[in-house]
């Protein structure tokens, strides 16, 4: 609430001398002295006026930030500030001009002029009450179309996000690479590459609005990712997997392709030392990749947050957690598998 006007230091500091000069001039029009505007600047009772105004604006601003700390509803609130300004605003004036009469002028005020003044700071507590609900209005309107342009941003940025993880920008590219050597020496292996690359977008793209596909479809997936990995790099990833009778089993989709992904990004590869990767169902309708670890000096950022994404959506969609768990040499993720019964046919 600090962007309130009424917490503003300038508002603070600027109104009540303007304020308090309108002020004594509607009490020289209310008492037929219009003559002593020509005395304005050398007239101490435009001062006091001032004065009072400043008394008035800051014994509002001290209620209504009591107020808010009694945290009452909104539309309790703004009935029980109303009243509670006004009296303080009529009181603290009354008193403040009580009291410069008594003390420095030498008598007491007048009924007639005590009222005069009680009801313009009257009227002065209704007007600040009332700007003060238009700019608390416009303020919570504002708040809330900033958080809709704020939701709106970040569901733009996570689609954004989300498509160029299923475009994969980085298979593309050494993907296209390994096409370029291809085509020069192996025609037909380069074609071959081309349908495995096509097949994996192919698949990513069509199934892009899915949550959950079938696990054959993600291995199918998978193998023409396998095929991409050995004309890259050839005889250092191995493919052992044993996974039989997946049928009405779903995966999240993509699951597999970029927990794969991350892997080969941040393995070091060889010849002498190729990576493993075995592939099987546990018992508990788990899927278990395993593998022995063997990580680069650097991470691959892109890899690494997809694959944290990864694990953040299968908090969302299913109530069996995504693990990985590092025991030793070796890396293990486990992903919760989907049983979709299918629906009984009616005979008649």
């Amino acid at each position: 609430m600090k962007k309130l006007f009424i917490h503003n230091p300038f508002f603070r500091l600027l109104t009540p001398p303007v304020y308090g000069l309108l002020v004594y001039l509607i009490i020289l029009l209310v008492n037929n002295n219009v003559e002593q505007i020509a005395t304005l600047i050398s007239n101490q009772e435009v001062y006091v006026s001032m004065g009072l105004s400043l008394i008035a604006f800051e014994s509002m601003r001290l209620a209504i930030v009591l107020l808010d700390r009694l945290g009452l509803p909104g539309r309790k609130r703004m009935l029980l500030q109303w009243p509670v300004t006004t009296v303080v605003a009529v009181l603290t004036v009354a008193l403040a001009i009580s009291q410069y009469y008594s003390r420095v002028i030498g008598f007491d005020i007048s009924r007639r002029e005590l009222m005069l003044f009680g009801t313009i700071f009257f009227l002065t507590a209704l007007l600040y009450n009332a700007l003060y609900l238009g700019n608390r209005y416009i303020l919570h309107e504002n708040t809330q179309l900033l958080e809709q342009e704020t939701k709106l941003r970040e569901n733009l940025e996570a689609e954004f996000s989300s498509f160029r993880r299923e475009i994969n920008p980085n298979l593309l590219y050494d993907s296209l690479e390994d096409l370029i050597l291809c085509m020069h020496n192996e025609p037909e292996k380069a074609e071959e590459l081309i349908d495995s690359l096509a097949a994996i977008y192919r698949y990513q793209l069509v199934n892009r609005h899915k949550e959950f596909v079938t696990l054959d479809e993600e291995l199918k997936a998978v193998r023409h990712y396998l095929r991409l990995l050995e004309a890259r790099y050839p005889g250092q990833v191995l493919w052992k997997a044993s996974v039989d009778d997946v049928s009405g089993m779903q995966i999240m989709q993509g699951a597999l392709l970029t927990t794969l992904d991350s892997i080969i990004r941040n393995t070091l590869l060889s010849p002498r030392s190729p990576l493993v990767l075995r592939l099987e169902v546990e018992e508990d309708d788990y899927l278990v990749l395993n593998h022995a670890l063997n990580d680069r000096l650097l991470i691959h950022p892109d890899s690494q947050a997809a694959f944290l994404q990864l694990q953040r959506s299968y908090s969302i969609y299913s109530d069996r957690p995504f693990v990985q768990v590092k025991a030793g040499r070796e890396n293990y993720v486990k992903f919760p598998l989907l049983n979709v019964q299918q629906p009984a046919t009616v005979t008649a």
